[in-house]
């Protein structure tokens, strides 16, 4: 299992992401994972989190960017990251074997889309 990282805002700052941790565990073979989806998306939709899962992260800034791109992508990558340890932590070990090294919340939940989705969904 992973603990947050230091640049992440602590979870209790989420509480519908502690809420959600407590309820859900995704299993190994995805066979809750229509139920998982539908809470997390009501869950994180309900305190405007679902974009980290469903867009992907702001270009990375480089020297000539401006401040405000600097900062939303920051802002971005703090967010993702107390995300993506919701995400970890609402599965089964296995599974979170295969998560972990991954850089963002969307990298994690289009994976598992991809894995345990019987037919396409529109976000």
């Amino acid at each position: 299992m992973t603990t947050p990282s230091s640049s992440a805002p602590p979870l209790t700052t989420f509480s519908w992401l502690r809420s959600f941790m407590d309820r859900c565990k995704l299993e190994k073979n995805g066979s809750n994972f229509a139920d998982w989806d539908r809470q997390l998306h009501l869950a994180a939709e309900g305190d405007d989190k679902l974009r980290l899962l469903t867009k992907r992260s702001p270009l990375t800034p480089n020297a000539s960017s401006s401040n405000a791109v600097r900062e939303a992508y920051e802002a971005y990558q703090k967010e993702s990251a107390a995300i993506k340890n919701v995400l970890i932590f609402s599965m089964e070990a296995d599974l979170q074997r295969s998560a972990i090294n991954m850089s963002t919340a969307y990298e994690i939940y289009t994976k598992l889309v991809i894995m345990f989705s019987q037919a396409p969904r529109i976000l």
